[in-house]
């Protein structure tokens, strides 16, 4: 009698092509839980620096401003690496420089060596990350959409996992400093990783060149649809700014623990992962932005208006659908800023255009409202200014109709 043997897999490939995929997935999510973390450890312990450094509100809002003048500063950086060691050897390094940034802090015992260390920090980061969507962009075409919502989880989930424990490291610790250098180990295992996975993982993705381009595409200055996703782009990071650096401090003013206030940054951190789960799916099998980016507007306008005029009225509410449109828009924009090009290199060169300009707007959000603080004595008025900027950006939402494109540069 005849056995059976082992059944055989119809389509060996497709397997394969399966679970490389779901490896690439999870390098992109480690990738992002690292990209932002900086911004999410900093917020809860500002009373802590400000008081053992001696800072004032203004001085406290330039320390984010740094960090996020930077990132834009330094942002064309990441495809000029890329065009020199190719996009998986440029992410690596990225994040190597990047833990080191953040574990110095550890010997931060003057405002310089603090400032310095998120402004390199802020470089790092702000050049990595216009290399993420035109990489995801050309490992997982077919899923393109569904794979940046889960590195745009990654950035929010960063962000929210080094907010939550920056208080108890401290605590644990014995201080802010060692509290702020531990996101940086991650980063250093994660550029581990990510250099082990380049021949094993990365390479073996089909069409992919193992040689760096000869050739990288100018930013595209001269390109209106470029020149529109680089204004939305601007208005919305500084809005999403503005709420992450002071959301905490607000509410400490307002009368909450720091405990509880550091527990308002987590809500606005994971609150956005619903809106970053759930809208990648639909631009998967959609072609018009407009309805889910207006719809994403209109909820950061709902919540920065109740920050505004009765912030311990709802404050979960409030907080709550101002994450939920901000971390729809963070997903919808990289979305458009692949609709709009081609080829990595030319999504690269647009993501280098709007974030060298996006993070230097953005910038100015924190430092403002910080400022409006030392001034007025409340963020509120601050955050009603932010309101404004929301309905400018809902004017412009209607440019972006489906098949817009980038025309390439001669």
């Amino acid at each position: 009698m005849n056995r059976a043997g082992p059944r055989a897999d119809p389509d060996p490939a497709r397997g394969g092509s399966a679970r490389r995929a779901w490896a690439l997935a999870a390098l992109v999510t480690l990738f992002g839980l690292n990209l932002r973390a900086t911004l999410g450890s900093i917020p809860p312990l500002l009373g802590e620096i400000a008081t053992d450094l001696g800072l004032g509100s203004s001085a406290l809002g330039l320390l984010l401003s740094t960090c996020i003048l930077a990132m834009g500063a330094f942002a064309p950086t990441g495809h000029l690496l890329a065009t020199r060691v190719g996009t998986e050897r440029a992410l690596t390094l990225l994040l190597a420089i990047l833990g080191v940034s953040e574990v110095v802090r550890v010997a931060a015992y003057h405002p310089v060596v603090l400032y310095a260390s998120v402004a390199l920090a802020g470089a790092t980061m702000g050049a990595a990350s216009t290399l993420m969507p035109g990489f995801i962009a050309h490992h997982v075409p077919r899923t393109r959409g569904l794979t940046m919502g889960i590195y745009s989880t990654g950035l929010a989930l960063g962000v929210a996992l080094a907010a939550a424990t920056a208080v108890p490291l401290e605590r644990l610790l014995g201080g802010w400093r060692p509290a702020l250098a531990v996101v940086g180990l991650l980063s250093l295992a994660t550029a581990v990783l990510s250099w082990a996975s380049e021949g094993t993982l990365v390479r073996s993705m089909p069409g992919h060149s193992v040689d760096p381009p000869r050739t990288r595409d100018p930013l595209p200055w001269r390109s209106v649809p470029a020149r529109w996703l680089t204004l939305l782009n601007a208005l919305v990071m500084a809005i999403g700014f503005s709420g992450l650096a002071w959301v905490a401090p607000y509410y400490v003013d307002l009368g909450m623990s720091v405990q509880d206030a550091a527990g308002m940054v987590v809500l606005f951190q994971v609150v956005q992962l619903v809106a970053m789960l759930a809208l990648p799916g639909i631009t998967d099998v959609t072609t018009d932005r407009r309805p889910l980016v207006g719809g994403m507007l209109l909820a950061t306008l709902a919540g920065t208006v109740m920050l505004g005029v009765a912030p311990m009225a709802q404050p979960l509410l409030a907080v709550g659908l101002f994450g939920l449109g901000a971390g729809g828009m963070a997903t919808l924009l990289l979305v458009l800023s692949v609709d709009l090009t081609d080829s990595r290199s030319a999504s690269a060169s647009l993501n280098a255009m709007t974030m060298l300009v996006g993070y230097a707007v953005g910038a100015a959000g924190p430092f403002l409202l910080g400022a409006a603080r030392d001034v007025t004595g409340s963020l509120g008025p601050g955050y009603l200014v932010v309101s404004g900027l929301v309905v400018v950006s809902l004017v412009i939402v209607s440019v972006f109709r489906p098949g817009l494109k980038v025309a390439r540069a001669d």
